[in-house]
């Protein structure tokens, strides 16, 4: 049962730190937009290429199945309502083999 314990609170582990990642790359993505990261050399800029590199498989294979609306992506919002789900189902598992 620790086991299982240690690798559910890993899963999740997992899955808020890409929540974390996914907020950090909108965030910085809107401050790139806006012209309020002007330099490409400054650290913003490069932990904004960071984190795409590390967000953007993720979003664009999203984006292959589910099309831009007016011009809005919605690839970050669909990732974060399955990662929530994910999360859902992970625990809700372990709670069925816990207590079953």
């Amino acid at each position: 049962m620790l086991l299982i314990s240690l690798v559910v609170n890993f899963l999740i582990g997992i899955m808020n730190f890409l929540e974390y990642l996914l907020i950090g790359y909108i965030i910085l993505g809107w401050f790139v937009f806006f012209g309020a990261i002007k330099d490409r050399d400054g650290v913003f800029f490069k932990v904004y290429v960071f984190l795409m590199s590390k967000i953007e498989p993720l979003l664009g294979y999203i984006r292959r199945y589910l099309p831009t609306v007016a011009g809005l992506d919605f690839s970050p919002l669909v990732v974060f309502v399955g990662l929530h789900f994910a999360k859902v189902i992970i625990i809700r598992i372990f709670f069925i083999i816990a207590n079953g």
